[in-house]
């Protein structure tokens, strides 16, 4: 591939707000860039992004203004690259520019913290039916009741990529007993580890089950029927991955006979979740709008791998976190 020279053969797409805070920064490194900003939520005009060749897709464009921006990209017919601020990349967005030929860079990391933080919150609340507490309090009942504690308590963590990583690291830090399943084992990792081949195994005697597996052919309704019977009865069950991963009927079932006595899940087959799923009218079941992630700080740190990927581009380095079709 031809790279550039102090980014001056770079037209790049990029929103209005990451230039404002990160253009100083770029120019700095690439003073040749010719940056095409993103403003307002309608796509730019085709004789502008004739010859855009790099692009950002950034969080402070989703999802109010994520139509335009995704239009903006694909009528780019010259991208030659695209970083996400996701870590998911299971679009057929994506996946279109992949197969046009298009070198894709995602964010992996970027929310692994606040992910795995509100992982264990559904853990906490959870244990301690924080949702009887509120119904009390708006009463202005003083009602007290016993809970669960987390101590001891084991917790399986499905996928072991950068938020699994970080749940399965809180997991031990809350002196839980912690395994994990991943695809191939790396020996490092903060808690005994085994492949999928040892998931019913592993699920069978686990309290907590937290999935952050990606999409993938192989994963896609994962956990079904067959799976979920073999949960330990009583387990609860955490979902930070993909929707996509379960089959909610299979999850409504389980929840519904009482073999799991709880779901803490951020993720769903169709988004936004339909009204009348019956998900919505479990007490013991929380529901988070697809925003496990969405902290204050977890695009700027996106924002981060891009500005380090861009100045690994133009110097022709191996860039961060490259996704392979």
């Amino acid at each position: 591939m031809e790279m550039t020279t102090a980014g001056s053969d770079i037209v790049l797409l990029v929103s209005d707000n990451v230039w404002q805070r990160e253009g100083t920064n770029i120019t700095s490194f690439a003073p040749g860039i010719t940056p095409i900003i993103y403003e307002g939520e309608e796509p730019i005009a085709d004789d502008i992004l004739a010859n855009v060749n790099v692009a950002f897709f950034s969080s402070d464009v989703w999802p109010e203004r994520s139509r335009g921006m995704v239009l903006s990209i694909m009528k780019s017919t010259h991208v030659k690259w695209l970083h996400t601020f996701s870590a998911g990349v299971d679009s057929p967005f994506f996946i279109q520019l992949m197969e046009n030929g298009v070198r894709l860079t995602n964010s992996s990391g970027a929310t692994a913290s606040p992910i795995a933080q509100t992982a264990i919150l559904y853990m906490l609340s959870l244990s301690r039916n924080t949702r009887a507490w509120f119904r009390h309090q708006d009463k202005h009942e003083w009602k007290r009741h016993s809970f669960d504690e987390l101590d001891g308590s084991r917790l399986a963590v499905i996928g072991l990529g950068p938020i699994g990583l970080e749940i399965a690291r809180l997991g031990v830090a809350l002196n839980m007993e912690v395994e994990g399943i991943r695809r191939t084992p790396q020996g490092n990792e903060p808690c005994p580890t085994f492949g999928f081949d040892a998931l019913n195994e592993v699920l069978g005697r686990a309290d907590w089950v937290a999935c952050a597996l990606p999409l993938t052919p192989d994963t896609k309704d994962l956990f079904d029927e067959a799976r979920f019977a073999a949960f330990k009865k009583g387990a609860r069950f955490i979902n930070v991955g993909r929707g996509e991963l379960v089959t909610e009927t299979a999850l409504v079932a389980a929840l519904q006979s009482g073999h799991l006595s709880g779901a803490g899940l951020d993720v769903f087959a169709t988004e936004p979740l339909p009204e009348d799923s019956p998900l919505w009218d479990f007490d013991n079941v929380i529901i988070t709008p697809h925003s496990s992630g969405a902290s204050s700080t977890s695009g700027l740190r996106a924002e981060k791998i891009f500005v380090e990927n861009l100045r690994r581009y133009i110097n022709n380095e191996p860039m961060r976190n490259e996704v392979n079709l």
